[in-house]
């Protein structure tokens, strides 16, 4: 879809404040993808032991300091099976990050993502401020990180002056927010919680990667262009310009490359099933 939107519909929340708790107590260590900030509780507090401790842990979330579980898996079985089932529909990777905030602030500022993103709303009031400014189909990859990192920095104040939707949701709602459109959210009163569902889709330029890869299996693609003082007209460089294009031609059309792409489908897919308890 090219648009934000927004869908009323009632449902059973995915999540509560409280199972939140409950999930984050139950933690054998703080989670790669937990973001907190205990020191608004107390200057000299660390994660591990804002988590060591249930009542500092249930008065940080109850006065609405923000949290941020990013990759939250395990935390229910609803969440796991809704990211299970979105997974299947897009034949994408799917990923749950859920946020905790309140009147004490947003761990964010005006930003965008390269994925495409479901935020559905669990508890409490949360406003979607939504830019009319998007970027042009950006990536989550490395190679599009410098350019991204630049992207929110010229355009994040034109995103600011330029509103096109301002939501306000409650439990059971679901926004979407195309990758490259500029957002954020805040809680006018109290403390809220949603989940948000990364989407992560093929595109071409995973293509052109599964080609790279077939590519070194090929002799041609290891071999060397002419020096120069061997080729001064460039006339052997051409030629072989020529076999590579040709070879390129033959791996796009081979069946290899569509079962490599039927295969990275499938991985990502797989990503979005919940892990295995033993």
């Amino acid at each position: 879809m090219r648009a934000p939107v927004h869908d009323g519909a009632t449902a059973r929340p995915l999540l509560t404040h409280d199972a939140l708790v409950d999930a984050l107590l139950a933690q054998p260590a703080p989670p790669d993808g937990l973001m907190a900030f205990p020191e608004h509780l107390d200057p000299d507090l660390g994660i591990a032991a804002l988590l060591a401790d249930p009542a500092r842990l249930r008065a940080y979330v109850d006065a609405g300091h923000p949290l941020v579980w990013n990759r939250a898996r395990g935390v229910s079985p609803a969440i796991d099976a809704l990211t299970a089932a979105l997974s299947e529909a897009f034949g994408a990777h799917v990923w749950p990050n859920i946020y905790a905030t309140g009147e004490a602030g947003t761990p964010f500022e005006m930003h965008f993502d390269c994925h495409e993103v479901l935020a559905v709303h669990c508890e409490g009031e949360k406003t979607w401020h939504i830019s009319a400014v998007r970027v042009d189909r950006p990536l989550d990859a490395a190679e599009m990180e410098p350019a991204v990192k630049a992207a929110l920095r010229a355009r994040r104040d034109e995103a600011c002056a330029r509103p096109l939707l301002e939501i306000a949701v409650a439990p059971g709602d679901v926004v979407y927010i195309p990758r490259g459109q500029f957002h954020n959210a805040s809680t006018p009163r109290g403390r809220s919680l949603h989940v948000t569902f990364g989407i992560r889709q093929l595109a071409g330029f995973d293509v052109i990667k599964l080609l790279a890869t077939a590519a070194l299996g090929e002799p041609l693609f290891r071999e060397y262009l002419p020096a120069a003082a061997a080729d001064p007209d460039g006339a052997r460089a051409e030629a072989q310009l020529q076999e590579i294009f040709a070879q390129i031609h033959e791996l796009t059309a081979s069946a290899g490359l569509a079962a490599d792409l039927r295969a990275a489908r499938a991985h990502l897919v797989g990503r979005g099933r919940a892990p295995r308890t033993t």
